[in-house]
């Protein structure tokens, strides 16, 4: 193995490769031929002396040191694209491409605006945005992403990170125009009596407004809301709501855009139940603070956010 034999153009798609585990996929997602990574990827086989990519049943698997390839690239190719960006950073000639981590509700809230100013100012720049659901600094840390919108706080243990507010958090709850207490506000008691939905995005296991209730009903031991129903993401929560009795406590912005069908309402989430953290704040790790690319990226999020009461 020798490193001069290195093809940059095909390491990059292999990059892609492990990601996607398809060949055509791949090619779809960076606008190439499938024959033209197919190449790439006998190129890379050779290079590292291993099929990297195996048939199974259920499609395409990597092998082990594929496995071991993946994880060990992406530090590489991000030092790459930092060497490159710290030598000439010009929006209107970038062909970069810069990277967000967020929940639904924060990125169709936030992200619109951002994604308009980088069209009309970087129209050759490539953005890419992660929704699905899962610890929310992981990526961030590995150098997977170079942004990520979160109301969370990082542990004290996740170290390098830095972050900006951009908007202020709120909720809502969001019901069938039909339900019992549609024409009023619930109060806290009234609440008790009904179903939640939980959209459970990271595996928990209780409401968000759980805590919050347990401590006010503390006179009504073993007081619990009754949360029949768990989703994975916000996607069918307004369907779900509009045909049954299920209450779902949801960010504002979202629960307001699905009043869009006139089956729904929203109502104020008693001052009981209201929570904590009330903040959204953009991340970024210490491995892109330097980057000009992502300092851009920052002083748009500033010049659109900063100061400005937008809830998410």
């Amino acid at each position: 193995m020798n490193l001069y034999q290195l093809d940059l153009s095909s390491l990059l798609i292999l990059r892609k490769l492990l990601d996607e585990k398809h060949v055509s996929n791949t090619a779809l997602s960076l606008n190439m031929s499938q024959s033209t990574v197919s190449r790439a990827l006998q190129k890379m086989r050779a290079f590292f002396e291993d099929e990297l990519l195996v048939r199974t049943h259920h499609g395409f698997e990597l092998t082990s040191k594929a496995e071991q390839i993946k994880q060990d690239l992406t530090p590489v190719i991000t030092s790459l694209e930092k060497l490159i960006n710290k030598q000439s950073f010009n929006p209107a000639s970038n062909t970069g491409k810069v990277r967000f981590y967020g929940l639904q509700p924060q990125i169709e809230t936030l992200l619109p605006k951002v994604i308009a100013q980088v069209r009309q100012k970087a129209p050759n720049m490539v953005i890419s945005i992660d929704t699905i659901p899962k610890r929310h600094f992981d990526e961030l840390i590995k150098g997977n992403v170079h942004f990520a919108l979160s109301s969370h706080e990082p542990s004290i243990s996740e170290q390098n990170i830095y972050r900006t507010i951009v908007a202020k958090r709120d909720f809502r709850l969001l019901m069938s125009k039909d339900h019992p207490l549609a024409e009023e506000q619930p109060t806290i008691d009234q609440l008790s009596q009904y179903s939640f939905g939980q959209v459970s995005l990271q595996g928990e296991k209780t409401l968000s407004i759980e805590k919050k209730y347990s401590f006010s009903m503390l006179k009504a031991k073993g007081a619990h809301l009754n949360v029949p129903l768990q989703l994975t993401n916000f996607n069918s929560a307004p369907s779900i709501a509009a045909e049954t009795d299920i209450i779902f406590h949801l960010p504002t912005p979202f629960a307001q855009a699905a009043c869009k069908d006139e089956r729904l309402i929203t109502k104020k989430v008693p001052a009981e139940l209201q929570l904590d953290f009330e903040y959204v704040y953009l991340y970024w790790h210490k491995h892109f603070h330097d980057d000009p690319m992502c300092k851009w990226i920052r002083n748009i999020f500033k010049e659109l956010y900063e100061g400005k009461k937008i809830n998410a």
